[in-house]
């Protein structure tokens, strides 16, 4: 088991090896660190887009799944009688989805 090394008995060993390693320097014999490699930075980092604000509407869709019409979503009681009246009229089936389409910028 190794004694422990007093503080003063540290620095006499410090001091030793400081006057080697000068020593060694006079002489010109100079341990050759390897030159560590910086990694290049790469260009700039590209931020994702900004998502943009969506809004539900709900919308009436014929059988062929074409968009009929389009209310917005406090509205949608309209929207099912508007389905019903297209349902009877034509004698096709009619139905009323919620869309999620961006908001304008003035909303």
């Amino acid at each position: 088991m190794a004694k422990r090394l007093s503080n003063r008995q540290r620095i006499e060993r410090m001091a030793e090896e400081a006057s080697i390693e000068a020593e060694d320097k006079e002489q010109g014999v100079e341990d050759k660190e390897p030159k560590t490699r910086v990694r290049k930075a790469s260009g700039s980092r590209k931020t994702a887009p900004k998502q943009k604000r969506m809004k539900l509407i709900w919308t009436v869709f014929d059988a062929n799944s074409k968009e009929i019409a389009s209310f917005p979503y406090p509205a949608k009681n309209e929207a099912e009688a508007r389905a019903a009246e297209l349902s009877e009229k034509t004698g096709k089936a009619h139905r009323v989805d919620s869309v999620r389409v961006p908001m304008g910028d003035d909303e």
